[in-house]
């Protein structure tokens, strides 16, 4: 299709691009697990997810998770996270915002901002796809921009 002389030369550029050319590239971390509260496997994460969670590749998370993605919730917020998730899920939005503690590969944990999607996938069924901020990354490069002034 890229080749075709109908087609026009920005449809050609958005062809050019591939999911690990821009998984691998995003700024920012994130994964995709199966949207079902009683399986919800992982199916992937990208670079910059293993690099702040201290993965060296996906088969280390997948083992160390056992492919659950509860099994990177602090097991003392797990029940809490979950519950939230699936309330702002089954209340209509298709995003939800949660913070919570993420268990690393080392067993020690971080703040993170959870921000997911749920979507049909033709082939896994409901996913979601989420994106993970580490919080103090937030708190250095951003305090004081949002502060509002007095005026």
């Amino acid at each position: 299709m890229a080749y075709n002389e109908g087609l026009q030369s920005d449809v050609r550029k958005q062809l050019g691009f591939v999911l690990n050319d821009i998984s691998e590239n995003l700024p920012g971390a994130f994964m995709i697990y199966r949207a079902d509260k009683e399986d919800d496997e992982i199916f992937y994460a990208n670079k910059e997810f293993l690099d702040m969670a201290g993965y060296e590749n996906l088969d280390e998370l997948f083992k160390s998770t056992k492919k659950s993605f509860r099994n990177l919730i602090h097991e003392d917020q797990r029940e809490a996270v979950e519950a939230s998730i699936w309330n702002q899920i089954e209340s209509g939005s298709v995003n939800d915002y949660i913070h919570y503690q993420l268990r690393k590969q080392d067993g020690t944990y971080i703040p993170v901002l959870d921000q997911g999607r749920i979507v049909e996938s033709v082939r896994f069924g409901k996913v979601f796809y989420v994106l993970f901020i580490y919080w103090q990354a937030i708190q250095v490069n951003y305090s004081t921009k949002f502060v509002e002034k007095a005026t």
